[in-house]
């Protein structure tokens, strides 16, 4: 499994028990790219997690980070969204 896979999956871990939890943002999600060295934390509300997760080919990343295949489509100072086509 690609580890930007791998961090997609915790990121769904993570935004399940945010909302189990009914936890206050922000949440740190994880940075999505495919540096397996990376631990860089996005925080982001559920509701921006969730419209991140809109495409079933889309990544979060924190900005400047790649993930392999995957071009930026969005980008702010918080974060970027890569996708694959």
């Amino acid at each position: 499994m690609k580890v930007e896979n791998v961090f997609r999956e915790a990121n769904e871990s993570i935004a399940a028990k945010a909302r189990e939890l009914r936890m206050e943002p922000p949440i740190p999600f994880l940075c999505e790219c495919s540096d397996k060295r990376c631990f860089a934390r996005i925080p982001l509300t559920i509701d921006e997690y969730e419209e991140a997760r809109a495409g079933p080919q889309r990544y979060l990343t924190t900005s400047g980070h790649q993930v392999d295949g995957a071009q930026v489509i969005a980008e702010d100072d918080r974060f970027a969204l890569a996708e694959k086509r």
